[in-house]
């Protein structure tokens, strides 16, 4: 399932900054869909592996917080790309970190999206852990 579009990406990043990272041609006026897609389907991939991890399901459709995560996970990969040498702008790190922690409670089963019972927009912490061990959600 595709959890965020390139009109997410778009949405979070100045459009320059979205055609640098995701275009190999220096002189590109636009993302190249390709590698916009291959940055969403990393960002598919490690939630899916969360969900997994945690036996867990998304509601259709999945909640915007899976969105939210899924524009994090996939503008990082985005700057990942970066040549070598160039490193993180602090804000992107900090966002990655956030995003990992919040793969990590999924998996743990610390974080319910969407749990039963709960609108489908929602987040449950369970019983027993504390928001502060998995990071930020926005």
């Amino acid at each position: 399932m595709r959890y965020a579009a390139l009109t997410d990406l778009a949405q979070a990043m100045p459009p320059d900054v979205l055609t640098r990272l995701a275009s190999d041609d220096p002189m590109a006026t636009a993302p190249d869909a390709p590698i916009v897609d291959a940055a969403l389907a990393h960002a598919d991939a490690r939630i899916d592996a969360a969900l997994a991890s945690a036996g867990a399901t998304l509601p259709d459709p999945p909640p915007a917080v899976i969105r939210h995560l899924a524009v994090q996970l996939a503008r990082g990969w985005l700057y990942a790309r970066r040549p070598e040498g160039m490193d993180y702008p602090e804000a992107i790190r900090r966002e990655m970190e956030a995003a990992q922690k919040m793969l990590d409670a999924i998996a743990a089963g610390r974080l319910r999206i969407g749990a039963a019972g709960h609108p489908s927009g929602t987040l449950e912490v369970v019983p027993g852990s504390r928001a502060r061990d998995w990071g930020m959600l926005a």
